[in-house]
């Protein structure tokens, strides 16, 4: 049994400590010194291992909520193509999850225009070979 000492300023303090040590199952006595209330207590050997116990759960809990937070997934990469008019080339598609989605709707697109030979902009028709320069191959 190892002993310890306390001194409280307050016997209210005191009292309540004297409590929780007994509580606890150990002994103790409180005398009455000059500044406050001197308490000398100690605890049988088994408590000693009982006590032990409560510290690997707490510690558990504090490792346990000191985790860092889950890494959230990088975000995918989205692409499109941007007409020379400003707007998106898709029609109905949602955007594109690959840069080769994205290539294969676009020789899809063009071939709408193949008929007529030209694509019709607000500034202009565009030679079907020269339409893939004057898009914009964006990443949202």
């Amino acid at each position: 049994m190892k002993p310890y000492t306390k001194t409280h300023s307050s016997k209210k303090v005191a009292d309540i400590h004297l409590q929780k040590i007994k509580k606890r199952g150990g002994t103790a006595t409180m005398k009455p010194v000059p500044g406050g209330f001197k308490i000398d207590y100690s605890f049988p050997e088994a408590t000693a291992s009982r006590k032990a116990t409560p510290k690997k759960k707490v510690a558990a809990k504090k490792t346990a909520t000191k985790k860092a937070p889950a890494k959230k997934a990088p975000k995918a990469k989205l692409y499109d193509v941007i007409s020379p008019d400003g707007f998106s080339i898709r029609i109905g598609v949602p955007p594109f999850k690959t840069t080769e989605a994205r290539e294969k709707y676009f020789e899809l697109w063009k071939k709408r225009y193949e008929q007529q030979g030209y694509y019709s902009s607000n500034m202009g028709r565009i030679p079907l070979d020269q339409l893939r320069s004057r898009c914009s191959w964006v990443e949202l």
